[in-house]
């Protein structure tokens, strides 16, 4: 039989404490506590991607599937392509109506443009350039307000909205809007199965975005302030236009002239 009296067989362990207080014993102990948080995050984020989203009530009230009252103010956009006119809440984003009432009665967006249509899903209008890339742009309004979040308005088509960056490290970032605006259409059919959207948004959202389309991800994030309920075929114009590379107009879109009036004046 083999004498092990010499082989490390025999050589005595060094103690559990003395291997913990290791240089090696940190180094894998550090690798397998980050592995360990990179597999929890992951699963974490996959359980959220199938959860209902945060945030979202469980009773909500559709302003803007409801008649505008005569009173209640509208925004009217003359554009090269046609007429637009959409419905203002001030009640559910008084600060940005407020913002926005005041910069249509001063003139801003008198010769402004629809600088970007993104895969047909959205507009970007009222900025002072076409190019969507265009910074610094003279006599461009800076202000930025802080997103007004409201239960009863959502993105769903025809809505109006404003975003202009956030401020802050996440989770604790804000939102903000300012002078330039989007239209919100539709996004690909594949991502409004009602099922899917249901789960994620709830029954009453869920089937709203089902059978009005809107883009979903935009809910609770930007200020909705505005709902187009006249000149689809301008709206429709806008969002099948011909873009370059940069998602600008091949062909310049632009409001001519904006002004306010309510809903009583302004009935189709």
């Amino acid at each position: 039989m083999k004498d092990n009296s010499d082989s490390t067989y025999n050589r005595p362990r060094k103690p559990l404490k003395t291997l913990m207080s290791s240089p090696t014993f940190a180094k894998y102990l550090g690798i397998s506590l980050v592995a360990i948080f990179v597999i929890l995050l992951f699963v974490g984020f996959i359980w959220l991607a199938g959860a209902k989203k945060p945030g979202i009530p469980k009773d909500i009230y559709f302003s803007q599937l409801e008649t505008p009252k005569d009173d209640q103010p509208v925004v009217v956009f003359e554009t090269n392509l046609g007429k637009i006119k959409a419905v203002l809440y001030p009640d559910d984003a008084p600060k940005y109506c407020e913002y926005f009432t005041n910069l249509v009665n001063s003139g801003y967006y008198d010769g402004t443009s629809f600088c970007a249509v993104v895969d047909s899903a959205y507009a970007l209008g009222g900025t002072k350039s076409p190019d969507p890339n265009a910074t610094e742009v003279e006599g461009a309004d800076s202000t930025a307000i802080e997103a007004e979040i409201s239960n009863n308005l959502w993105p769903i088509k025809g809505a109006m909205c404003s975003f202009i960056g956030s401020k802050g490290i996440w989770p604790f970032a804000k939102n903000y809007a300012g002078s330039t605006f989007l239209f919100v259409n539709d996004i690909d059919d594949a991502y409004m199965d009602e099922g899917a959207l249901v789960r994620a948004y709830g029954e009453q959202l869920g089937k709203v975005y089902s059978e009005k389309g809107g883009i979903p991800n935009f809910s609770r994030k930007y200020t909705i302030f505005a709902q187009i309920y006249s000149g689809w075929d301008v709206f429709d114009s806008i969002m099948s236009a011909q873009v370059l590379e940069t998602s600008q107009p091949a062909e310049d879109i632009t409001i001519e002239n904006a002004y306010i009036s309510t809903y009583g004046e302004e009935k189709d």
